[in-house]
């Protein structure tokens, strides 16, 4: 056995020593120059190690959820015409046009009446304008201009303001009339009038009287010419002479 060998085989005989103390020993004092086993083993490159691409392939993960919609693209262009569609049933025959004219006609006839109907009342107003004095009851106005006339006379005023004498109706549309005669303190005619049938008085229209207001012994026609009517301050009526001049008051 070489010498180098035996100082080592008597270090591993002995069990209180460690392996490492004893050839740290050995090698400070026996053998100067020498290195470790360890260091001193001849070293040798080993394989090279396995590329760790070369790793086998992992399980398949499970699918994720849906991202968010992304916005919308851009229109695209306009498809080809598509064939001309099955021609369809003929319509039933419509009517003709001309009762709508007709209606049409008959509206427009109905407006004009209207606006004429509209102008005279309002050139009726102005008329009734040019009296100073004047009642209003329900519908009806009464207007006076102050001045006397005789009858014929007088129903001629009236009726170029576009009105007539008055003919009252009732005891309101008397009573109306009553305090323009007081005011002007004079007798005013009235509309009636008896000249086609002696002792029955009726109104222009022909119509009889729906209402009355005769002072006592009224009318008597005395003389045998009175055939008109007065009113006076107090509101009741007598008959009188046409031809005599009372106050003019005109009915609108």
């Amino acid at each position: 056995m070489p010498l180098l060998f035996l100082p080592m085989l008597i270090l591993l005989t002995q069990p209180t020593r460690s392996l490492e103390t004893e050839m740290k020993t050995y090698s400070q004092k026996t053998v100067p120059n020498a290195c470790t086993l360890v260091v001193c083993s001849p070293v040798e490159n080993g394989l090279p190690g396995r590329d760790g691409r070369d790793g086998r392939e992992g399980p398949q993960g499970e699918k994720g959820d849906p991202g968010p919609a992304g916005p919308m693209g851009p229109q695209g262009p306009p498809g080809a015409r598509g064939p001309p569609g099955l021609k369809g049933d003929r319509g039933a025959k419509g009517e003709s046009g001309l009762p709508d004219i007709t209606a049409l006609r008959r509206q427009v006839e109905a407006l004009q009446g209207q606006v004429q109907r509209l102008q005279g009342a309002f050139s009726l107003y102005r008329k009734v304008g040019l009296f100073p004095d004047g009642r209003v009851v329900g519908e009806k106005i009464f207007k006076t201009g102050g001045f006397e006339k005789s009858f014929q006379d007088a129903q001629q005023v009236c009726r170029q303001a576009g009105g007539q004498l008055p003919s009252p109706r009732s005891a309101a549309e008397n009573e109306a009339l009553q305090q323009l005669v007081a005011a002007q303190n004079k007798a005013a005619f009235l509309s009636m009038t008896d000249s086609q049938t002696e002792g029955k008085f009726t109104y222009p229209t022909g119509e009889s009287l729906v209402y009355s207001n005769w002072a006592p012994g009224e009318p008597n026609d005395s003389g045998g010419e009175e055939d008109c009517v007065e009113i006076f301050d107090n509101g009741k009526w007598n008959d009188k002479s046409c031809g005599e001049k009372r106050l003019v008051i005109c009915e609108f």
